[in-house]
């Protein structure tokens, strides 16, 4: 096997690549790359046995054949090649890699060993935008606990409807939920659990204004775009998942507040830094067009601020949050001012952007002192 690459393109690819390899391997040879050049065409291949990425590579093809190159150590290298031209040729029982005046070689595995890619069969088939995609990945991922015991909570659920595709991430005491609406009808709703592994994968493959194809089996999800094609296996319990929708709070029956979104986030990062690990609760204290911030803790100390809101209510209510509840949200939001909405202290709470209503994030307070 002998092909000739930009190390531009190479770099690029051993990027995308570089995720799914396994930092623990339970077989050595899923520690490597598969090279492959065949007549259709020259090809990477890492896999941790629960997901497998091939790569068409832009190339010339010198010579076909395959080979196996420890992953880490050969992206590491390329990533601090010279040059722009890149050879990588296989030797008896190793890989030489020449740039410039520059020679490696890593010894080889046997690409024998290495797993085939899977068979797959599809129950249904979706389009979607792969920006629209990454961002309901990235803006729901940040609710989900990957070490959270029971299975159904410890990935996010993929909730086909009628015209949209609902991506929700919940630990139990928190959820989001996001929401694209496609201009296609699925006849039949369908649900499946994305491994939080793969949804980090997800959100660095998939963020570009390109349509991803997505297909759907029993325990298997494939993605395919451009030189890309990724299989994984998904988590079992979709069927466990809770009814989100009955958790999302009816907006007419709540109290809204408009909040400048920067400003609520700088305050509270501010507040946040005289919470501690045993005292992790700011308070907030809603009054007419007014909203105080507070927190006591006897580890570190006390602070207080108040920002102008958009609420016209007399009456004073009380919320308490550990900060990064507030936080994670308000960072994921990309809207001049957003919506908080609460019924009363002990219920969960609401907040959205002020435009667009197709991302949500419920929150239950914690209990006042």
């Amino acid at each position: 096997m002998e092909i000739a690459v930009k190390s531009s393109v190479l770099k690029k690819e051993c990027e995308k690549i570089e995720g799914i390899l396994p930092s623990k391997p339970a077989i050595m040879v899923t520690s490597g790359i598969l090279f492959e050049v065949r007549e259709t065409g020259a090809f990477l291949t890492a896999t941790d046995l629960e997901n497998t990425l091939r790569l068409e590579l832009e190339c010339e093809k010198l010579e076909k054949g395959s080979i196996v190159i420890t992953g880490k150590k050969f992206i590491s290298l390329v990533k601090q090649l010279p040059g722009e031209d890149v050879k990588i040729t296989k030797k008896e029982n190793s890989v030489e890699v020449i740039c410039n005046d520059s020679r490696y070689s890593f010894f080889c595995m046997d690409e024998s060993e290495f797993p085939k890619l899977p068979k797959f069969s599809s129950d249904i088939s979706i389009k979607v935008n792969g920006k629209q995609l990454s961002s309901a990945i990235g803006n729901v991922k940040f609710c989900i606990d990957p070490e959270e015991p029971r299975p159904h909570f410890r990935g996010g659920l993929l909730d086909i409807k009628e015209n949209s595709l609902n991506f929700i991430g919940t630990d139990t005491k928190r959820m989001s939920i996001f929401k694209i609406k496609t201009g296609e009808k699925y006849v039949n709703p369908y649900r499946c659990l994305l491994p939080f592994k793969l949804m980090g994968i997800l959100t660095t493959l998939t963020n570009k204004d390109e349509i991803i194809d997505i297909s759907i089996g029993k325990n298997q999800i494939a993605l395919s775009s451009g030189n890309i094609y990724l299989i994984s296996q998904l988590l079992s319990g979709s069927e466990d998942f809770p009814n989100y929708e009955k958790v999302i709070p009816n907006e007419k029956q709540l109290k809204l507040i408009h909040i400048n979104k920067e400003e609520f986030l700088s305050t509270l990062r501010r507040i946040s830094l005289f919470t501690s690990e045993r005292y992790n609760k700011v308070r907030l204290s809603i009054g007419k067009n007014l909203l105080t911030f507070s927190v006591f803790s006897p580890d570190v100390g006390e602070a207080r601020e108040r920002i102008g809101v958009e609420y016209n209510e007399d009456k004073e209510y009380n919320l308490a949050f550990p900060p990064n509840y507030l936080i994670d949200f308000l960072q994921k939001v990309d809207e001049e001012k957003i919506v908080l909405g609460f019924s009363n202290e002990k219920s969960p709470v609401i907040m959205r952007g002020e435009k667009n209503t197709e991302y949500l994030y419920i929150a239950m307070p914690l209990k006042l002192d």
